[in-house]
């Protein structure tokens, strides 16, 4: 009784790898499938590097009534020390 329970959970297991591979192989011969397009955020331009940084994620200072982005303490301390 357990070898043809075994033997079944075998077999089981080798159609399933058999049907992943065909439609692996079916979905690969119909190309790649399009990107769908994602939304771009703006970023901002380090004054001090020219790194682009992510608005949110940057370290800003405002100054002369402009807000500036850095990219890191050490951009933003080189700017400081110049203006």
């Amino acid at each position: 009784m357990g070898w043809i329970l075994l033997r079944l959970l075998l077999a089981a297991l080798i159609i399933r790898l058999i049907w992943k591979f065909v439609a692996g192989a079916v979905s690969g011969a119909a190309g790649p499938r399009p990107r769908s397009a994602k939304r771009g955020v703006a970023l901002v331009r380090d004054p001090v590097c020219g790194t682009y940084v992510e608005p949110s994620r940057a370290i800003r200072i405002r100054a002369g009534g402009m807000t500036h982005y850095f990219c890191s303490q050490e951009c933003r301390r080189s700017f400081v020390k110049t203006a």
